[in-house]
């Protein structure tokens, strides 16, 4: 009998998958160009066309099938499918790189019991594989062999035993006039993947021309803010955080803003997330900090001597040099460190080691607040209130949309509040849009309030203006354009 081992959720077609009972993908007969499934380890010049952890082919040999394909078919008869596993880190994290090796084999030979000597898959990436196809102009054929190769994930890899739950998202493109050359196929077939991705595990999708519009900007976006820092592009735009009983502003939190000399305003919800991905969220980040904590040193000195201040982590910042970077900011700024928030977002899954304890542990030292960002929204964030030295949660906005008549949301922001006091934690609902919401959360016992009820985001002018009539409310503050 099996042990099921549920590392990842299971893959949300049902279908079956073919049989995988085979050791090692099939030999396919050179047959209408293509090759064999498995190298023939006696010949170097072979063998140099696959991948040696799977024995399918590699990324080139992939390349030059659709390639010949390209140059002989008709547009829309060539198709490549890109695979990618969900979540396969955790895999190597929780079993070790040597089963996630074993892993990968099996799923190569799985996807190769899927398909046809039509057909070639090849191993392109660390989890990522490539089946090229010829279509023959046949769409609903492609759209079944997808579905098909989907649904291989449908059951679980048995190894030494264990039952190992693993879904994949998958990318599909079609030669046409804007896609006819290999490089372009595969890279239009790894955009779709990456969509299919961001829709959930275990999804299939097929590429667009408004994905091609998205790919482009981007890129064009990816390349930008690598200059952005630079030529002065970014600013810090600031929402007022207010007492829930007396409406006075007892915070603000610190927002990144970018401005574009070519792309003009950029919505953070696209550029952090390309930032992020490209390794630029650190120095971005280093940015926020600096200028965050001069900004409300000087409130404190000259017009709100009790103001604080939030800032958003990345989790590309979460490290030794964080601790170090914000004892830099603080010294350099004169800053109380219990005037800093820094905001760590639900969803950043943070790794349950030493060295992320560590960090936490030596910013509590320091005397900054540690704050979970979007609270309620995710797996982790019960496991972040054992694991590190909250002071405070944010109540997801989610969460606030549904108060005061939706009687479950009611209920969990009861539970919420009623949680983080029992722990010496205080609670800040964000997204208060209506002064309903606003009373529904002081009489539930929220300590601190935030939405466009009171303020939207302000530049650092109108930021200091309302903080000088305080407690009127900043509800009038905008970003100038």
């Amino acid at each position: 009998m099996t042990q099921q081992v549920s590392v990842l959720p299971a893959s949300r077609s049902h279908a079956k998958s073919r049989s995988a009972s085979r050791s090692a993908p099939s030999h396919h007969a050179h047959n209408s160009g293509v090759i064999a499934q498995s190298p023939d380890h006696g010949n170097v010049a072979r063998a140099s066309s696959f991948d040696l952890l799977t024995g399918v082919y590699d990324r080139a040999c992939a390349a030059r099938r659709a390639g010949h394909l390209l140059a002989a078919a008709k547009a829309g008869d060539v198709a490549m499918l890109v695979v990618n596993l969900d979540g396969f880190s955790r895999i190597n994290d929780i079993a070790g790189y040597d089963l996630g090796d074993r892993l990968l084999r099996r799923v190569a030979q799985r996807l190769a019991s899927s398909i046809s000597e039509d057909e070639l898959l090849a191993r392109i990436g660390g989890d990522e594989f490539v089946i090229v196809v010829h279509t023959f102009g046949d769409a609903s054929r492609l759209t079944r062999f997808a579905q098909q190769v989907l649904g291989a994930f449908g059951e679980p890899f048995v190894i030494a035993g264990r039952e190992y739950r693993v879904s994949a998202s998958v990318g599909v493109a079609v030669s046409g006039d804007d896609a006819r050359n290999a490089a372009s196929l595969m890279r239009d077939a790894g955009a779709a993947m990456r969509h299919a991705k961001r829709c959930g595990r275990g999804t299939l999708c097929f590429f667009t021309g408004e994905m091609r519009e998205g790919v482009q900007r981007r890129f064009a976006i990816e390349g930008l803010l690598h200059h952005a820092l630079a030529r002065g592009e970014f600013r810090l735009a600031y929402q007022a955080v207010v007492d829930a009983t007396s409406r006075k502003t007892i915070g603000v939190e610190a927002l990144a803003r970018w401005t574009s000399n070519e792309l003009g305003d950029v919505p953070p919800a696209e550029f952090i997330p390309i930032a992020e991905q490209a390794g630029l969220m650190e120095s971005i980040g280093d940015w926020v900090l600096e200028m965050a904590c001069a900004q409300a040193a000087d409130w404190r000195w000259s017009i709100a001597p009790d103001i604080a201040v939030s800032v958003n982590i990345s989790p590309s910042q979460f490290s030794e040099r964080l601790v170090r970077h914000v004892a830099a900011c603080l010294d350099n700024s004169g800053l109380e460190p219990s005037a800093l928030q820094l905001e760590i977002t639900e969803g950043m899954q943070l790794p349950d080691d030493a060295a992320v304890r560590a960090t936490t542990a030596a910013l509590a030292k320091l005397g900054v607040k540690l704050v979970i960002d979007d609270f309620g929204t995710g797996y982790a964030s019960m496991s972040y209130l054992k694991r590190f030295p909250v002071d405070s949660l944010k109540i997801d906005r989610s969460i606030v949309a549904g108060l005061p008549r939706d009687a479950d949301s009611v209920a969990i922001t009861h539970a919420l509040v009623t949680m983080a006091h029992a722990c010496n934690m205080r609670v800040t609902a964000e997204g208060v849009e209506t002064e309903a919401q606003a009373v529904t959360l002081r009489e539930i016992g929220c300590d601190a309030l935030q939405g466009y009820l009171f303020s939207r985001p302000c530049n650092a002018a109108e930021c200091a203006a309302a903080l000088s009539r305080r407690p009127v409310q900043m509800k009038n503050c905008h970003v100038h354009k």
